[in-house]
């Protein structure tokens, strides 16, 4: 058994890859959510997650190539990107300033961010949890990066159970496969597969209120719509959720 360090300079090397980085740029940033009906679906969403939510701060953890960062960025908010990255990061920053967004983006563990307490009104991450050692640590020390009343919104996958979307879902990164210790590490994650009822578990016990999932039919819609063109795009074919709670008042 490997030890957190030991197990997250695993994971940045791989995410270091330039052939993953662009795998990620090709299927999020030119791919679902380059596709219009799609970004406006998840657009939509990811407003009712902070409506009637006074955020001018935003903060998204383990940002990659700057998917969601960007929608933050989209939406007026002053963002800030993390991730321990630097090829992710460089692919965030061509990204925003082809959309010609202002982003702030910064190398860091997102187990460590390296802010203070209550700088932001909202704190997001996606499709990270289950790449974490200590995933509750985590939500922990975002959670007190939210001002009283901050909104945390967390973004994932509820996996499929049908063998043959699991089969379509699967799109490796072009010239990357992943080694016998890269898979081995992800096995030893705590969070390796978990659904949205988990997270509202995890939000709760670090004392975050008003929890709720924001309704996906429209994303779902567009990602059926999506793969429907010729040839199919084959978006993931999970169930995506977005869950958003506040911090509770001082």
């Amino acid at each position: 058994m490997k030890n957190a360090d030991e197990l997250k300079q695993i994971f940045r090397e791989g995410w270091r890859n330039a052939d993953v980085v662009a795998h990620r740029v090709e299927r999020f940033i030119d791919g679902e959510f380059g596709f219009e009906p799609s970004r406006r679906a998840w657009l939509e969403a990811l407003s009712q997650a902070t409506h009637k939510c006074d955020i001018r701060r935003a903060l998204d953890m383990g940002t990659g190539p700057g998917t969601i960062a960007q929608i933050w960025a989209e939406l007026g908010y002053e963002t800030t990107g993390v991730d321990f990255s630097s090829t992710m990061l460089s692919a965030a920053q061509q990204a925003a300033t082809r959309r010609g967004l202002s982003i702030e983006l910064i190398e860091a563990d997102a187990e460590y961010p390296p802010f203070e307490p209550e700088s932001f009104d909202l704190v997001s991450s996606r499709a990270l949890l289950f790449t974490l050692p200590h995933p509750g640590y985590a939500i922990a020390r975002w959670t007190k990066l939210l001002r009283p009343g901050g909104i945390l919104v967390l973004i994932g996958e509820n996996s499929p159970t049908d063998p043959e979307r699991i089969k379509r879902g699967f799109r490796p990164a072009p010239n990357w496969t992943p080694d016998d210790e890269y898979r081995s590490a992800l096995h030893q994650m705590p969070l390796r597969e978990h659904t949205d009822s988990f997270v509202r578990v995890l939000m709760e016990a670090v004392g975050i209120e008003e929890i709720r999932n924001i309704p996906m039919q429209s994303v779902i819609a567009a990602r059926v719509e999506h793969d429907a063109l010729d040839p199919p795009y084959g978006v993931l074919q999970g169930t995506p959720y977005i869950v958003a709670g506040r911090r509770a008042e001082d």
